[in-house]
């Protein structure tokens, strides 16, 4: 009966501890005649001067693996910022872009994946509209010529 008291008292008392480990939150992407940028946004909060993000590591495909070493960033209240990673020229457009980052003492973040878009999100809506009304429209016309 004590033992099951006090381990009532004792989950009262818990406090859940999370590791404050960084958070990829947007990674945007951006083309200038054949180079490429990213401007990756992460939430980390900053407990002191030893404990930031010093790491970002870029790959793209499944083999290239590039580390870009940064040094302690203010120690301000905002504990959202963007890192600027030049990916420099480019042969063709990257596919399976992945990007980690590292704090101090935490370690790595979660592993963010995507594609650098050819086209943005507007240009292959309208895109999309116009080929399925295509689509309808001669679906429409090949019943009517067929009744």
């Amino acid at each position: 009966m004590i033992a099951a008291l006090l381990a009532l008292i004792g989950f009262d008392f818990a406090v859940p501890v999370f590791a404050n480990t960084p958070e990829i939150r947007d990674v945007a992407v951006s083309k200038i005649g054949n180079r490429y940028h990213l401007d990756i946004t992460v939430y980390h909060t900053v407990e002191n001067s030893t404990h930031y993000v010093d790491t970002v590591r870029v790959n793209i495909g499944s083999e290239n693996y590039t580390d870009m070493p940064m040094g302690p960033h203010s120690l301000s209240q905002d504990s959202t910022f963007t890192i600027p990673y030049d990916l420099g020229e480019l042969p063709s457009d990257p596919v399976g872009v992945g990007v980690w980052v590292r704090c101090t003492k935490d370690g790595w973040s979660a592993f963010w994946s995507g594609n650098v878009p050819e086209l943005s999100l507007p240009i292959m809506l309208i895109g999309f509209v116009l080929v399925t009304s295509l689509v309808v429209f001669a679906f429409r016309k090949a019943k009517l010529v067929s009744d």
